[in-house]
């Protein structure tokens, strides 16, 4: 009896022995199909070592990467593929070159009869399975100093030690896709491509147009996944707590497939302490925002069937928001503390978001109050018209609130107004009034003109303009040359980072000097004059060092040879002069020049009867720059 007892134990330890002795061959083969690039193999081999020893952690590792590899050669995954017009040929995962066909615009071919909704149905039927699959081979894998190294030809990309750590944060990742497909089953996406691609290549494809079509899209197809997408989000979120401790607890230098990064170590604790919050507001309720405060989350929400996405969509006008037509800032109670404006500052970070007008109301007098929805920050153009044709602006400003009333008084006989409100944020824009210089009256009809982008505006009767440009606030500012019938040409740079309002831009008449033809005479071994170079303007071929762009010209003949001191007093703070020889613009010779501070002085060994040409300018000229000066010439 004793002897029969042993017999059987014996030849029940070799079985064992044989058997894991078997597995582990499996194992191997598998690994060797790996770096065969026979993916089907060695998935084989993984499967056939399990069902030999369905506790064998490497093949439990292996197993669950492959099975999710082999997704595409599988039946039903290569059926959807070619469903979806990926052509047979090239699909091999490790150079894989199948792409569904393109028009001649690059733009992809919408299959015909494919409904958006069987993307969801092939994640939920052939995709969920192998994931969860996965899963459960990972959650095998108990022991904590699990190590499996893979070589280069294994991975077909370089050698690899996978540890403890990283298949939980494998697990994890799995996880997440879970709750990813559990969350989108639930939503109703029956939308046709071909329908959709229709709209797009016909340029009306929006938000707005999309919604309208489909009434039923992004409302709920089925609650029947919700607690499992709970459970799912439940679960990635523990086995990323266990992943990332053992990943920042392993000793220094140890590489793995997962590595710990002391640079990115802030974002990924505050990215923890996030997730913790969310997982403890399912279970304790809402929770305050570890890393803001001023937030509460509550997970709860997403779990029951209150609140479909389409519900919280907001109202779209083509792909713009309107703005103040989001039905719920805290998205079903998932989120406590934003306000309105919070939530539309964010999404504008995106999306075009539509100021959005009231019935204005009736103020003392013939005054109008007209609020708008606005974005706070946003920099806004109120316009109006009588017959929604030809538009004028009144006024711009930027919001500092998510409302904004204007006051506007129509023109005295005015039977009806429209009004609507232009976003201009993003580009640079002026405003402001030009004048004119002596008389200080506005000077209609202006021309504003950006000479980085070319853009131009013109003034009203009342001086006023407003200039948007195509240059992103950004830049900083924008060079302006403004002209007026009569006037010098201003030209100046003006900075700023979106709208620079209030600019007050002077024309002046130009001086009778502005042209070298035109220079005036001067005569005499003593001479002073006065004059006045804000309405100069630079003179294509103006030589050195009088080409800043307030030219005004003299001409002087020295009556006798000497030492001849030609002095200048301006009001500008940095005036030019300068002393040259010849008598045609291109071909001046210089003779001495100064710049000065106010004021100074140069001089000149002249020769009697010797032509000479001054000119005046000022290094200013491109700030507006020019004033009065007085130009004197002494023995």
């Amino acid at each position: 009896m004793k002897t029969s007892i042993l017999v059987c134990a014996t030849v029940l330890l070799l079985c064992q022995g044989a058997l894991a002795q078997t597995a582990d061959d499996d194992v191997n083969q598998g690994l060797a199909d790996l770096g065969a690039r026979d993916l089907a193999g060695a998935n084989a081999s993984f499967a056939q070592a399990l069902s030999l020893n369905p506790d064998h952690e490497n093949a439990n590792a292996l197993y669950a990467i492959t099975r999710l590899l082999v997704l595409p050669d599988q039946p039903a995954g290569s059926n959807f593929l070619t469903h979806i017009g990926f052509p047979a040929a090239g699909r091999n995962l490790y150079a894989w070159s199948s792409m569904p066909p393109k028009d001649t615009n690059g733009l992809l071919l919408a299959p015909s009869g494919v409904n958006a909704g069987e993307f969801t149905a092939q994640l939920r039927t052939n995709v969920l399975p192998a994931v969860s699959g996965a899963i459960h081979n990972l959650s095998l894998i108990t022991d904590t100093n699990f190590n499996l190294y893979l070589t280069a030809s294994e991975t077909a990309m370089t050698d690899v030690t996978l540890d403890y750590g990283d298949l939980k944060m494998i697990q994890a990742g799995l996880y997440a896709s879970e709750y990813f497909i559990y969350t989108l089953n639930a939503q109703n996406l029956d939308a046709q491509l071909s329908d959709l691609r229709a709209l797009y290549t016909g340029r009306t494809l929006s938000a707005g147009q999309m919604l309208a079509d489909y009434p039923q899209l992004f409302t709920f197809a089925t609650t029947n996944d919700l607690q499992a997408a709970r459970a799912a989000f439940t679960n990635a979120v523990d086995c990323y707590m266990t992943a990332s401790a053992f990943i920042r607890n392993r000793p220094p230098g140890e590489v793995r497939l997962f590595n710990y990064d002391k640079v990115s170590a802030p974002e990924e604790g505050d990215f923890r302490l996030t997730l913790q919050d969310l997982e403890n507001s399912l279970l304790l309720g809402p929770q305050i925002l570890a890393v803001d405060s001023n937030l509460y989350v509550d997970m709860t929400p997403q779990f029951d069937d209150s609140t479909s996405w389409r519900s919280l969509l907001p109202t779209f006008d083509g792909n713009a928001v309107e703005l103040g037509s989001l039905p719920d800032e805290t998205f079903g109670g998932a989120v406590y503390g934003l306000s309105l404006g919070d939530v539309e500052r964010a999404l504008g970070k995106k999306l075009t978001m539509l100021p959005v007008g009231r019935a204005p109301v009736f103020l003392s007098g013939d005054a109008l109050g007209i609020t708008f929805a606005t974005l706070s920050g946003h920099d806004y153009v109120l316009e109006v018209s009588t017959n929604l044709v030809d538009w004028q602006i009144t006024t711009n400003f930027m919001a500092t609130d998510s409302d904004s009333t204007l006051v506007d008084v129509p023109a005295a006989g005015t039977s009806k107004c429209f009004y609507r409100l232009r976003d201009d944020s993003g580009f640079m824009a002026f405003s402001g009034v030009v004048l004119d210089q002596t008389a200080g009256l506005p000077i209609a009809g202006a021309q504003i003109y950006s000479d980085w982008d070319g853009t131009t505006a013109l003034s009203d009767a009342n001086g006023q303009f407003y200039l948007l440009t195509s240059i992103p606030s950004s830049s900083g500012g924008d060079q302006l040359s403004i002209s007026a019938a009569g006037y010098g040409t201003v030209v100046n740079y003006y900075y700023g980072s979106g709208p620079v309002s209030g600019l007050q831009i002077y024309l002046s008449v130009p001086p009778p000097n502005d042209n070298f033809a035109n220079r005036t005479v001067l005569t005499g071994s003593t001479v002073s004059t006065n004059g006045n170079n804000a309405g100069a303007s630079l003179e294509s071929g103006d030589p050195y060092p009088v080409n800043y762009g307030k030219s005004v010209w003299f001409t002087w003949t020295a009556p006798t040879s000497g030492i001849y001191t030609f002095s200048l007093n301006s009001s500008s703070q940095y005036p030019v002069l300068a002393v040259f020889t010849g008598s045609q613009l291109s071909s001046l010779s210089l003779v001495n020049s100064g710049f000065f501070n106010k004021s100074g002085s140069l001089n000149i060994n002249a020769t009697g009867g010797q032509i000479y040409q001054i000119g005046i300018d000022d290094q200013w000229a491109s700030s507006g720059g020019g004033g009065t000066y007085t130009l004197s010439i002494a023995p």
